[in-house]
């Protein structure tokens, strides 16, 4: 089986036409005609992005092979570590808060930023070795990013706020409280806005 076959199979399966695959990959109806029938080869971004659409590798459409698929222990390991990166964010985030509570050291933060980058070190492997899918990755995303976001955001706030000091959570005084309510309306409408757009790239 060719490209182009593999191409017309997908969309075929997916049950939608021509034009629907053009528009969600942003080229013409012309253009997919002359994939499917081998009139042109579409370039390495529009496969990547099929890859992404179909929720196959980049190997499955040029060559036939599809490891996520074909090989049930690739699948399987794709599951585990779409669990296990979630949980590695979180881990990052709590555990940064009980040794701060503990320590109030520098090392807290750290702690907390290491599991946190270790965590997307691990989704974006799987996912580069085509054992998850997009739609795992938004899954990943909408689980740790409120997680991350709080994270990231304290460090900001407490450098800004309390140089010198830093804290996986914002350090706030009396003079500060003010502030703290724009910095929690922020982090609020961040998480809101993402989650919301994370769901909806989930549910397509």
């Amino acid at each position: 089986m060719k490209l182009a076959d593999r191409i017309l199979e997908l969309r075929k399966k997916k049950g939608i036409s021509q034009e629907e695959l053009a528009d969600q990959l942003g080229v013409s109806r012309q253009s997919v005609s002359k994939w499917e029938s081998e009139q042109s080869v579409p370039e390495m971004e529009k496969i990547i992005q099929m890859s992404d659409y179909f929720e196959v590798t980049t190997d499955y459409l040029l060559k036939g092979i599809d490891p996520a698929s074909s090989n049930g222990k690739g699948k399987n390991l794709g599951n585990v570590l779409s669990l296990l990166a979630p949980f590695m964010a979180w881990t990052g985030f709590i555990t940064s808060l009980a040794f701060w509570h503990e320590y109030q050291n520098a090392f807290s933060v750290m702690s907390g930023f290491l599991w946190m980058a270790a965590s997307a070190v691990v989704i974006y492997t799987a996912k580069l070795n085509g054992l998850i899918d997009s739609k795992a990755v938004n899954r990943y995303w909408l689980i740790s990013f409120p997680a991350v976001s709080i994270f990231v955001l304290s460090v900001f706030w407490n450098l800004i706020f309390s140089p010198g000091v830093t804290a996986p959570f914002p350090l706030i005084s009396a003079d500060r409280l003010t502030f703290f309510g724009i910095f929690a309306l922020i982090a609020v409408s961040l998480n809101i806005a993402v989650e919301i757009m994370l769901y909806k790239n989930i549910r397509k």
